[in-house]
């Protein structure tokens, strides 16, 4: 009867993706083509991954990543996924980068029941309203814009500031989260308008403003910036130019002035407890990866995933591991700011820093802030 009931106790864990000694994960990234930058987030995953298992895994098991190259090509993304999930058994897919891509391969995960762990978008579609099995990873541009509202009506009451925005829907939504969230501060609206940069710096000049809040995706915000003629006034933005390369991309007047949104550690921050780890992990793991914004972001995700594993308990399913996601209240990881997650919320960041980037350093201007 012993040796009986020791041959079926695998069984005990038949859930797709799960064997007595690993779990099976999947993302879809641009491994080839322009945009193959973004990669490096699911190469640093995998470098966290092995550095896990080499501490004896999760539960005992170890965690195997397999990355799909789509080009950030949706109907590449959704093809291979599907050719994956069909010929292997994949737990959940994680991580996965792309908007357009992600949207493609959403419908397929959805028929299997298969979850989706932090995706690299910041479409509000994904968490608002929350969607079961699905969590996202990137802020939303309403969760930066109450994370600046609350800052600026703490640290600037009685400021008069004009918010310039790029006028699309998503930024228009999220100039509506400021102001709701702006107190004892004068604001303006300006909209962004192809083609009028000069005309709204102009504009923006003869206002005289104490602050500026630009409010836009990466390409907005670069033309926008680089477009001032003399910057003299505290500009603050969100997430998208927490990079270390700032300084690098504007003028020197301009990038001191610019004030972001950060999360987990950027490169120039050495001394970060995390980023030393961080670079142990890519030194032994990946030595060809070089430390960037996007492998902090992939080992950043990966502390995450391994928390919700963890959480999950040795008798794994995916069942378990949602609900064990739902459950995190607080949690810090090594890079990490604060994360709470629950059946109401399902985005990983939302508490940040207001931090000047200069030259070979970063200036923290506030403790975390919660963008809920």
């Amino acid at each position: 009867m012993l040796v009986l009931l020791l041959s079926f106790t695998p069984f005990c864990f038949a859930e797709t993706g799960v064997v007595p000694r690993g779990i099976f994960l999947a993302t879809h990234q641009p491994l080839s083509g322009p945009a193959q930058e973004f990669s490096d987030i699911g190469k640093s995953a995998q470098a966290y991954f092995e550095y896990v298992n080499d501490q004896g895994g999760i539960h005992g098991r170890s965690i195997y990543l397999k990355i799909v190259d789509d080009q950030l090509n949706p109907e590449m993304a959704s093809q291979s996924i599907s050719e994956l999930t069909v010929k292997n058994d994949v737990f959940a897919v994680f991580s996965s980068v792309g908007s357009k891509t992600h949207q493609a391969v959403y419908p397929l995960l959805k028929q299997q029941g298969m979850p989706s762990f932090f995706v690299g978008s910041n479409l509000p579609e994904w968490t608002q309203p929350v969607r079961a099995n699905v969590f996202g990873f990137m802020p939303t541009a309403d969760t930066e814009a109450r994370v600046l509202g609350k800052y600026l009506s703490g640290k600037h009451a009685g400021a008069e500031l004009i918010i310039w925005y790029a006028e699309k829907p998503v930024y228009l939504r999220a100039v509506n989260a400021l102001t709701n969230n702006l107190f004892g501060v004068s604001a303006k609206l300006l909209p962004g308008k192809s083609g009028r940069l000069t005309a709204e710096w102009e504009l923006i000049n003869e206002r005289q403003p104490d602050l500026l809040i630009a409010l836009g995706n990466f390409g907005d915000l670069m033309d926008f910036l680089k477009a001032s003629p003399n910057l003299n006034i505290p500009v603050f933005t969100g997430h998208a130019l927490a990079d270390s390369r700032l300084p690098e991309w504007l003028s020197a007047v301009v990038s001191a002035h610019v004030r972001v949104l950060t999360a987990y550690p950027l490169n120039v921050e050495t001394e970060h407890p995390g980023k030393k780890l961080h670079q142990q992990v890519l030194n032994e793991y990946a030595p060809r990866l070089n430390s960037s914004r996007w492998t902090l972001y992939g080992h950043a995700v990966a502390e995450l995933m391994i928390e919700v594993l963890k959480r999950s308990g040795r008798n794994l399913t995916r069942q378990k591991a949602v609900i064990a996601a739902e459950n995190i209240n607080q949690w810090q990881g090594k890079l990490l700011p604060p994360v709470s997650l629950d059946s109401r919320n399902h985005l990983a960041l939302t508490s940040f820093r207001v931090s000047q980037i200069l030259p070979g350093r970063v200036n923290h201007l506030s403790d975390w802030i919660d963008g809920r």
